[in-house]
């Protein structure tokens, strides 16, 4: 998100305060169907600021919500969105690359703090000894990491995508139950049969690595629109 979004942002998020209790699923719902939606953040929050200051007129007047955007509030949505234009595919390739760094410098982050290697350096120093710096990543691990980024992505789209259906029309309970279950037998496997080195890299680099990721994540974030 660009510095003209996040003020935006920030201003939106205090008109979000003076909303009704009875207003906020609402609005959450649409926002979040907006979110996945082709349009920029920057143009996300003037129709996320636009929708606030509809709701907070009704509230004024004593109107319902329905009386202001419809009964159907997908199709609302979807007016409005197709009302404005789309983000370039420059604009989108900058936003996938700024949420991959920022996902993998996270994720970086962790892997480097609970790696056993870091406990060893650690102790190491402690005892006076010759340290020695590289910390072994498994084949798991970067799998590991890969699929969190893919299944994190695709569970984000599919739930904004999918805020306004039916509960006859979402995942049942047991076919999501089936889906997590075979997810975790996956990772399972992969934490079992993946133990082997993929490579060893020095805890500086890998510090250097995560900070380049994130300074990767700030410019790609600047461009996304």
């Amino acid at each position: 998100m660009n510095l003209k979004s996040k003020q935006l942002n920030r201003s939106n998020n205090k008109l979000d305060k003076n909303l009704f209790p009875e207003y906020v699923p609402v609005m959450v719902d649409m926002v979040c169907y907006l979110r996945a939606s082709h349009l920029s953040e920057y143009h996300q929050e003037i129709v996320r600021q636009d929708l606030l200051e509809m709701l907070l007129s009704a509230q004024e007047r004593g109107d319902s919500i329905e009386s202001v955007i419809g009964n159907d509030y997908k199709t609302f949505c979807d007016e409005i969105i197709a009302s404005l234009p789309a983000r370039t595919v420059p604009q989108r390739i900058c936003g996938a690359l700024s949420t991959f760094f920022q996902c993998a410098a996270i994720l970086s982050v962790i892997g480097v703090l609970f790696s056993k290697d870091t406990y060893r350096i650690i102790r190491t120093a402690f005892t006076n000894q010759p340290v020695d710096f590289l910390i072994s990543v498994p084949i798991s691990s970067v799998i590991s990491f890969a699929l969190i980024i893919a299944f994190s992505a695709f569970i984000v789209q599919s739930i904004c995508k999918t805020v306004f259906q039916t509960e006859k029309k979402r995942l049942g309970f047991g076919k999501a139950f089936l889906i997590g279950v075979g997810i975790m037998a996956f990772f399972l496997l992969i934490a079992w049969y993946g133990q082997a080195i993929a490579f060893t890299v020095s805890i500086w680099s890998a510090c250097i690595a995560i900070l380049v990721m994130f300074a990767l994540y700030l410019f790609f974030e600047r461009f996304e629109g």
